[in-house]
């Protein structure tokens, strides 16, 4: 059966493949002719750029004021003027937008860097390609606080990336403005072939008292195209000069929890980012003696599944450029659900590979210890229709310390190498976007090497009503070779229509994990969903509906994971919302709880809820949920959510959040064949407080504790052959399996944004991981996580960047 979903998908990849040679194209953009963009001298500009457009090369230039309401998509005319100006130098892009609004509706709210909150604000995106192959999105929130990311065909959003660009806002009279100066050397630019090249341009307004998004041109996220669609812009031929950007940096840190028998409880360190542009279209970066912890936490995960965590790259050495690593849309985290993707950075650095040695014990916080990095060095460019990356990372040895056959010991685990080489051939001459590319992956270790190598082709069609990603998979490691693919269509026939249809084959033997993010394999069948937006409802101000229908085997051709899902969510004329939501999960195999040691049969369950939240651009605002569960073995499960948010000033912001599931019937791996049923409560509070000096001086304050009290109901066991579970006796004198968790992660934080990509950072941080204790009360547990440390760690970084 495994061979024969494998042929079925290489058959649906070279149709694939056909599609991209001989269907027919017509131009992706609306056919709207470009605007020849002003250009200047930087003497004859002299902006000062504060968010006040007040130099008088603004006044000279036209504006474009002809904005529709996008969010939602009535494309209506909006009811306040804004007008958006727009020039270049030799150096960069300046833009300037006014916006008319009544003094009582303005609402202005600082937050850390690339924060979605609902605040007043001007964005931009800028496709330097002109043909809609990737972008840059800039926005400057009245305040001052800035947003920056990337952008993929067609709204692959992404805000891991910060550029040395500058902006601000001001009020003034009749509503507000801002400034942005975007320079052109920090962007990859295609060479051009004439004395003139197009680049492409949209803006949007947001306006917090309604909720609503304005836009230039319209495009509305309920239309399938917008990188090819936006308004071209026609320049001179822009040939920045060379761009050499170095960031030495110095840290100092005091660990008041390190073994100083073993270890120094204090560490100074020095280190150096280059960033080198020798043309317009290329990059070259290293890092040497590299820093990257202790900033920046991630968020508490009690994971008791077997399944992997995913979490998202903070590192802004391995974020710079990190979009062509991208395959396709399953690369990012949208909404639930983990990324499959051939390169996660995350992996760079993290806790050494597994010694192997029999009978050595490590502590949890020893084996999760991240690896030291002696350096990395990054390639990335353009040239014509092909783009190109390579990426060169090597981890220091690590000094292990444990116990082997309960005697102290210290192991030396090698470091790894990681390299990953990318090509990516795109063209949109035709007027649709045909895209195939190759990636390879190697993690070197003396235990084993794992190389993975991927194709992969994409077609987005000249209306944008298909969209279609095909990936194929090819690893070996430590000798065994595994297979995998996954085709993506999309077809959307109309706006605010959109069906979606996945299939997948993940060999029991691929395996891209050492480098790469793939939840799990052994797995193969598809999934389809319908989603429908619609606006103007009566009452209602915007109403988005999906329905979705899951079905997978493993190869062993069990069914194991299987789904009806429907949710809506609603925005109502008061900027109220509610989201609800009903999902079925028929009967099943489960494979994966046990680790490898049998099958189960899961009967039916529901799981439905609803979450409601109030007006986010008011002072306070609150929102509150509720869940209900069934358990596979017919428990039940209740979740209760609760938020507020409370904003009293554009500089203060608290924003709370708590958690509380009760469950019976709760089922968990023990060991071997072993399983067991528990009644559990289970708490999840969370805290953030932000307060500003300034746009770029910033105090934070975060807290997340993950409390579990779990209480032994039933024993259960595989049976042999598979099939449904049995209850097992407990023996008289058997020792109890009830357990608790309780872990803490808590940090301040102080950053002063020097300059563009240039802070000062320091971070106090605590984190504990409470030994087990479910007699105890939740109170007990939750003191005890503050004062039983596992992390203590006061730290100073000082980065400044210096360049051109």
């Amino acid at each position: 059966m495994t061979s024969q979903y494998l042929y079925l998908l290489l058959i649906l990849r070279n149709i694939m493949l056909l599609l991209l040679l001989a269907l027919p194209a017509v131009s992706l953009a609306d056919n709207t002719p470009a605007m020849v963009l002003a250009s200047a001298t930087e003497a004859e500009a002299n902006i000062t750029v504060d968010g006040v457009l007040d130099e008088a090369i603004w006044q000279s230039l036209p504006a474009v004021s002809d904005l529709a309401v996008i969010e939602p998509d009535t494309l209506a005319t909006p009811p306040f003027r804004t007008e958006v100006r727009f020039f270049y130098t030799a150096k960069g892009m300046y833009v300037g937008i006014w916006n008319e609004q009544p003094e009582a509706t303005i609402i202005e709210r600082l937050s850390p860097r690339d924060s979605f909150i609902s605040r007043d604000g001007n964005s931009f995106t800028i496709d330097p390609t002109g043909t809609g192959l990737y972008g840059y999105w800039f926005g400057v929130n009245l305040g001052g606080s800035l947003m920056d990311g990337t952008v993929l065909p067609e709204r692959q959003f992404s805000n891991q990336w910060d550029g040395p660009w500058d902006g601000a806002a001001a009020r003034v009279a009749g509503g507000w403005s801002t400034e942005f100066f975007i320079p052109w050397s920090m962007m990859t630019l295609p060479d051009s072939q004439g004395p003139t090249q197009n680049i492409g341009f949209y803006m949007s307004r947001q306006v917090a008292h309604k909720n609503e998004r304005w836009a230039f041109p319209a495009l509305p996220p309920t239309r399938p195209v917008f990188l090819s669609s936006l308004q071209q812009l026609q320049v001179n031929s822009i040939r920045p000069e060379q761009q050499l950007s170095v960031y030495p940096y110095a840290s100092t840190s005091y660990n008041n929890v390190a073994d100083r028998a073993v270890a120094s409880s204090d560490a100074y360190k020095a280190g150096v980012d280059i960033f080198w542009r020798p043309t317009s279209n290329m990059q070259v970066s290293a890092t040497l003696n590299p820093d990257f912890g202790n900033v920046e936490s991630d968020n508490v995960v009690v994971n008791l599944t077997s399944l992997e965590t995913f979490f998202p790259e903070k590192r802004a050495f391995f974020l710079e450029g990190n979009e062509i690593f991208n395959t396709s849309q399953r690369g990012q985290t949208q909404g639930r659900g983990s990324p499959t993707t051939l390169v996660n950075t995350r992996r760079i650095g993290g806790p050494p590979k597994a010694t192997g040695i029999s009978g050595l014990a490590l502590t949890g916080l020893e084996e999760n210890r991240p690896s030291e990095l002696a350096g990395a060095a990054k390639l990335t460019g353009q040239q014509g229709k092909i783009r190109y990356g390579t990426l060169l990372a090597l981890e220091e040895d690590t000094l292990l310390r444990g116990t082997l056959n309960n005697v102290a010991a210290s192991v030396e685990q090698a470091g790894r190498e990681f390299a990953v080489a990318r090509v990516l051939y795109e063209d949109t001459s035709t007027g649709a976007r045909r895209a195939i590319g190759w990636m390879g992956t190697l993690v070197a270790h003396p235990r084993n090497d794992a190389t993975v190598n991927g194709l992969d082709a994409h077609y987005l069609s000249s209306t944008g009503q298909w969209n279609t990603d095909v990936q194929l998979m090819a690893s070996r490691v430590d000798g065994v070779s595994g297979e995998g693919a996954f085709v993506d269509v999309g077809y959307s026939p109309q706006r605010g229509r959109k069906h979606s249809l996945a299939l997948d084959y993940f060999g029991a033997d691929l395996e891209i994990n050492d480098f790469g993010f793939l939840e799990r394999n052994d797995l193969m069948g598809g999934r389809y969903s319908y989603t429908q937006d619609d606006s103007g409802v009566p009452g209602i101000k915007s109403r988005n509906t999906s329905l979705r229908a899951v079905q997978y085997y493993n190869t062993d051709g069990r069914p194991v994971r299987s789904g009806l899902f429907s949710a809506q969510e609603r925005i109502y004329r008061n900027n109220s919302e509610l989201f609800y939501e009903l999902n079925y999960f028929p009967r099943r195999w489960d494979d994966i709880t046990s680790e490898g040691n049998g099958d189960y049969r899961v009967e039916g369950r529901f799981r439905g809820g609803a979450f409601f939240s109030t007006d986010e651009s008011r002072t306070l605002s609150a929102g509150v949920g509720g869940f209900y569960q069934e358990e596979v073995l017919g428990g039940r499960s209740h979740e209760l959510e609760l938020e507020l948010r409370w904003r009293p000033t554009d500089r203060f912001s608290l924003l709370t959040y708590l958690g509380y599931e009760d469950k019976q019937g709760w089922l968990l791996h023990t060991s071997g064949r072993q399983l067991t049923t528990y009644a559990a409560g289970l708490w999840r509070p969370k805290v953030e407080l932000d307060f500003f000096l300034s746009s770029r001086q910033q105090f934070r304050i975060t807290a997340q504790w993950a409390g579990i009290k779990a209480f032994e109901e039933e024993r259960w066991a595989i049976p042999a052959g598979d099939g449904p579970l049995q209850t097992v006796a407990r023996a008289a004198d058997a020792s109890s399996r009830d357990f608790s968790i309780s872990r803490l992660t808590f940090q301040a934080r102080y950053r002063w944004e020097i300059a563009p990509l240039s802070d000062l950072f320091v971070v106090y941080t605590r984190g504990s991981d409470v030994a087990s204790r479910p007699r105890d009360s939740f109170e007990s547990l939750l003191r005890d996580s503050w004062t039983e440390r596992l992390v203590d760690v006061f730290v100073v970084k000082l980065r400044y960047r210096l360049g051109n």
